[in-house]
Order: C-alpha cells, then structure tokens, then sequence
C-alpha cells in the first residue's frame, strides 16, 4: 500500500511542477512535434513469470510446481527528451515498478525513442523504452530492462495525451530465495515478460 502512495505522489508532484514551470510560456502549435517534452505516465502491466525456482514435488502430482505469485504490476514513469524532427524524438527516462509477487519495486533507467506517424494534433506512435532495472529490493541485482509498443497522441480540451500498449521484458539475475522447510535458499535467473498499458500527459 505504501508502494503504491508513493508511486502516486511521484506522478502528482511532476505534473505540478511541469505545470508550474511552463505557465509563463507563449502557446505553441498543437498540430506541432516540436522542442523539448516532459511525459509523465502512470502504467499497469499483467505480466507472465519465467523462472528456474520450482518448489519441492507435491505427493500425487504430475509436475513441479512453481512459486504463487500475482501478474499484476503498477509504476509511475517520468520521460524527458527532445523532439529532433517532428516526426522523430529521444531522451531519457526513470521510473518506479511495483510488483505483487513475488513482492518487489525496482527503478527502471532507460533512453526513450518515439517515432511519429504524422506531424499532426492527433496521430499514431511507436516507442521503444531501452534500459536497466536498478535495485531497491535485496533480491534483486541490477538487469535488462526493455519495453516496445504503439499507441495514439490526442487532445482533450487544451490538454495532450497519450495511451498506449507494450510488450515489457525484464531480465533479472540473481533472484536470492528465501530459506523454507522444503528446500534451501539459492540464487536463480528470472525474467518477467508483461503486457502494458499506459496513460501519459504530454507538458511541453
């Protein structure tokens, strides 16, 4: 519950002080891909688990099973960058992932590229969020970190959007498991495979 507090005030306080920023600023074209852009994005992903860390064979069961744990996951993104052309952008990116089980938040640290279909008011895009994974739970180290997908940039009002749905694959080795009575700790490879969707708000 408190993951997801903070993951919320981090979305809120960079929207604000985007807004408090750029007040005094003139009005640009909206039709325009143009100059530097701040997307903060609020994201939840139902995810696929992949791991090598099977519990202990239950009597009368035909296979090992593997640990409980819940798909869903929740982070708030914040991205910076620039739009090179008007169809072509780049920049940088942080965020903070939060996952139901097995428990654990991570900082994902990547570039940001988005390609543009049209230099309009309202048009398709394609994205690709490439980076690492940082630590900030002791089960995991640091690892690959990769999302890609398409979506559609729109107005409501004055107010530009963004919605968009990825494939995000997340590579993390070691994962250092607990002691239980059925087998002893140990150190296994694990990636996380999820489909994303996701809300931003462009503030330029």
């Amino acid at each position: 519950m408190k993951s997801r507090i903070l993951l919320l005030a981090v979305f809120i306080l960079s929207i604000v002080s985007v807004q408090a920023q750029t007040q005094n600023r003139q009005d640009r074209d909206p039709n325009k891909n143009e100059d530097l852009y701040f997307i903060p994005e609020i994201r939840i992903g139902y995810g696929f688990l992949d791991t090598n860390n099977p519990t202990v064979l239950i009597p009368g069961a035909s296979k090992t099973t593997y640990d409980n744990y819940t798909p869903m996951s929740y982070s708030a993104f914040m991205n910076f960058g620039y739009h090179f052309t008007p169809l072509y952008a780049a920049g940088i990116g942080v965020g903070l992932m939060q996952y139901g089980g097995p428990k654990s938040t991570s900082l994902p640290t990547y570039l940001d590229f988005r390609g543009y279909l049209h230099d309009a008011k309202n048009t398709p895009f394609a994205f690709a969020k490439v980076g690492v994974c940082l630590q900030w739970w002791k089960a995991f180290t640091p690892g690959s970190w990769t999302t890609l997908g398409v979506g559609y940039k729109f107005f409501s009002g004055k107010q530009c959007f963004t919605a968009s749905v990825g494939y995000e694959f997340k590579h993390i080795t070691p994962w250092n498991d607990l002691l239980t009575e059925n087998y002893q700790s140990g150190q296994f490879s694990l990636n996380r495979h999820s489909i994303t969707f996701t809300l931003g708000m462009i503030l330029q």
